[in-house]
């Protein structure tokens, strides 16, 4: 009997979004300032240990501005689960924006609280709670204080999400068709030139994936950072919804904040957002990028969690989504 192999692909796709529905050595300054076209890569990064071993999943701080005394835009990377440490470290971080501007697709006027993951009834959002769990993570919705007053959500209601797609003469089959059609002609081209680098990752048999939560994580983290260019991976009609859609609507809610008098905003968003947001506000708002720092999101040497018995823990999961 053949085994059921994971596409880690398809895996990692699931997790830049998953958390935004409800229903080595930094680079020198002079590195930052002559990069080129953004990509992934400029705003998450897997770091390795000397030995050549995995080390840290981080997320970037990008900071923008406008010269002296002009405005200062920040993008600020997120993934939907981490470690507690890197929540603790954003709420913190979060208190020096005069604004700070974050993803959820969710109704106007909803209240976000450390139960508002827990109460979701989406799919998605059901499974990312069971893989929390699995791999000795936190969530996102849970430990980011969403509370403060200066917190605003800078993203599409989804009953604006649908009239994007009713525009477009899409429906959630053809959204589906689309993104597996893409899907597929990646993998395709994946296998047809297939890398000899050893930090590659290779599909990995679902129990034996489930009996090793450690190597699941580095298995995640890998694709996050190798996933390449994220409209591709996507394909043109989820890339045009997920993430070009919902960046205007949040550079929208930018400019009214600049135009309020705000000179300090913070936008955090998915990682996978950044690189187009980046072009946006370079391009439309003639913003200079000044600075890049680093967060660590996972720690990817911790091996505290043991191998268990494969069954057990798929048992376990699905009584978490329960």
């Amino acid at each position: 009997m053949k085994s059921l192999t994971i596409k880690p692909t398809a895996l990692a796709l699931l997790f830049w979004f998953s958390g935004s529905l409800l229903a080595q050595e930094p680079p020198s300054n002079a590195a930052q300032t002559k990069r080129a076209k953004s990509d992934m890569s400029s705003f998450i990064r897997m770091t390795k240990t000397s030995q050549g071993l995995p080390n840290t999943l981080d997320t970037a701080v990008v900071s923008y501005s406008a010269g002296k005394n002009g405005v200062q835009v920040d993008l600020i990377g997120a993934v939907h689960i981490g470690d507690e440490s890197y929540y603790a470290q954003l709420n913190q971080l979060f208190d020096q924006y005069d604004v700070l501007l974050y993803e959820l697709v969710a109704p106007e006027g909803t209240v976000v609280t450390p139960q508002t993951g827990d109460r979701s009834i989406n799919p998605i959002s059901l499974l990312q709670q069971g893989m929390k769990s699995f791999l000795g993570m936190q969530s996102q919705l849970e430990k980011i204080d969403y509370t403060k007053p200066h917190m605003v959500r800078a993203d599409m209601t989804p009953e604006q999400i649908a009239d994007k797609m009713r525009q477009r003469g899409d429906t959630a089959w053809t959204l589906a068709l689309s993104a597996l059609v893409d899907t597929l002609r990646q993998q395709n081209l994946a296998e047809n030139n297939l890398s000899s680098d050893r930090s590659s990752v290779e599909e990995m048999d679902f129990l034996e994936l489930l009996g090793n939560p450690h190597q699941a994580k580095i298995m995640f983290a890998s694709q996050f950072v190798t996933q390449g260019a994220l409209d591709q991976a996507l394909g043109s009609s989820l890339n045009q919804l997920l993430v070009v859609d919902r960046n205007a609507e949040a550079l929208r809610s930018l400019q009214k904040q600049i135009a309020a008098g705000h000179r300090k905003i913070g936008i955090f968003y998915g990682a996978a957002h950044l690189p187009d947001l980046e072009h946006r506000l370079t391009d439309d708002f003639g913003l200079k990028l000044e600075d890049t720092r680093w967060l660590k999101a996972w720690d990817l040497t911790k091996t505290d969690q043991p191998q268990s018995n494969p069954l057990s823990l798929l048992l376990n999961l699905l009584d978490e989504i329960q």
